[in-house]
């Protein structure tokens, strides 16, 4: 090579391929559609019940009850987790760990709120059905709609089981492409509740 070759640039080094995405498995999938269709079958006839025993009730010395405020508060919790756990979704199939793991995090710390304000609400509706059953005054809201409101928390609270399981993952470190179907499919499974919960708060606005 003389002095007057042209000396070539450096080549800069090929970005690497990203690797493929896992998929949930036929099996996986199949299975979260058979539990969140068995949930929709309980919560139906839950939510049936609740209506039927409305209907059925007598229409004289029935008081109405407004609804806690702090179950519009648990509502909008409920909703601002969703909208966290989709964003976690989102980076998941992008396969950024990173920002899957901060969502997740905004994700179980407003689902902790939400189990907050919820216990606030059972509260006030207990204090609500005792007093009907002193004054023998039957209002809106009563045991049934406790239990439908707590039976829920407790799936909720199963859901943030498997929230707190994929921080710890995230916060030591061990969360991996392998891990990212498992946060599509928490998120599918929080989607459902948060539509369970908006049904239930309409028939609760609707027969209290």
């Amino acid at each position: 090579m003389t002095p007057s070759d042209p000396i070539d640039p450096p080549q800069a080094a090929a970005p690497r391929p990203r690797p493929p995405l896992p998929e949930p498995t036929a099996a996986g999938r199949m299975g979260l559609r058979l539990f969140l269709l068995s949930l929709s079958v309980f919560f139906a006839a839950a939510m049936v019940a609740f209506v039927a025993s409305r209907l059925l009730r007598p229409t004289d010395g029935v008081a109405t009850i407004e609804i806690p405020a702090s179950l519009w508060l648990s509502t909008l919790l409920l909703l601002l987790s969703g909208i966290a756990v989709e964003r976690s979704a989102r980076y998941a199939r992008r396969a950024r760990l990173h920002e899957t793991g901060r969502w997740l995090l905004v994700s179980l710390s407003t689902a902790m709120l939400f189990v907050g304000a919820q216990s606030v609400s059972m509260v006030e509706l207990l204090q609500a059905h005792h007093l009907s059953l002193t004054t023998r005054v039957i209002i809106g809201l009563d045991g049934l709609a406790f239990g439908l409101i707590l039976i829920h928390a407790l799936h909720v609270l199963g859901g943030m089981v498997l929230l707190l399981v994929l921080c710890v993952r995230t916060a030591t470190g061990a969360l991996s492409l392998l891990h990212l179907p498992g946060v599509r499919s928490v998120a599918s499974y929080w989607h459902f509740l948060e539509f369970v919960w908006l049904v239930m708060l309409l028939l609760f606005g609707l027969f209290a």
